[in-house]
């Protein structure tokens, strides 16, 4: 799928959801008021802070980007574990 996903880090509500737009798509946030300091962070890399005034760009970049596995990885299987996907309720220690 050729697409862009704009995924909130943190979301506090179950309204917050992510965007996905058209892969060519070019996204581009102005920044009007400053009653909160944005901040913008990239593949959960570098924080950088916005002021009034800024704009932000974002786009695909062109070139794509291959991952590896270890043999029989198995994604939703990590997810289950971690996350505690069909678990009976039961089965969870409380303290």
């Amino acid at each position: 799928m050729d697409a862009i996903a704009l995924v909130p880090m943190h979301p506090h509500t179950l309204s917050s959801r992510p965007i996905v737009v058209g892969g060519h798509s070019e996204i581009k946030l102005l920044i009007r008021e400053n009653r909160v300091l944005p901040m913008v962070s990239a593949d959960g890399q570098h924080s950088v802070s916005l002021n009034v005034g800024d704009s932000l760009h974002i786009r695909k970049h062109p070139f794509k980007l291959n991952l590896l596995h270890p043999p029989g990885y198995d994604f939703y299987m990590s997810c289950r574990t971690k996350l505690g996907w069909n678990q009976d309720f039961d089965s969870f220690q409380q303290d």
